[in-house]
């Protein structure tokens, strides 16, 4: 049985037409959960009704876009509901 974490990067990679990376980015080469042809997707999942975008986090996601030439996304999954929302700079919403 898969954990919920993958569950949930499988489904993005699905939604954005990506690639799941080898260990979740953990590798130097091969940063973020999902690359897609025009996206960087760090994909969170949890299952409590709120979750904490920091500012670190944020510009951890920006940095490893920019380096792969990407439009940063960060998709979390939330709830019981499972409620999905993506979060992008504003910048790059008015750009798309």
């Amino acid at each position: 049985m898969h954990k919920a974490w993958e569950t949930k990067e499988k489904k993005d990679a699905k939604v954005f037409n990506g690639k799941r990376m080898p260990r979740s980015g953990g590798f130097w080469s091969a940063k973020g959960d999902i690359k897609s042809e025009k996206y960087l997707i760090e994909s969170k999942q949890t299952t409590k009704r709120s979750f904490s975008v920091s500012i670190d986090l944020w510009k951890k996601i920006e940095r490893e876009a920019l380096l792969s030439n990407r439009i940063p996304l960060l998709s979390i999954e939330m709830g019981k509901e499972k409620q999905e929302l993506i979060v992008l700079s504003c910048d790059d919403f008015l750009t798309l």
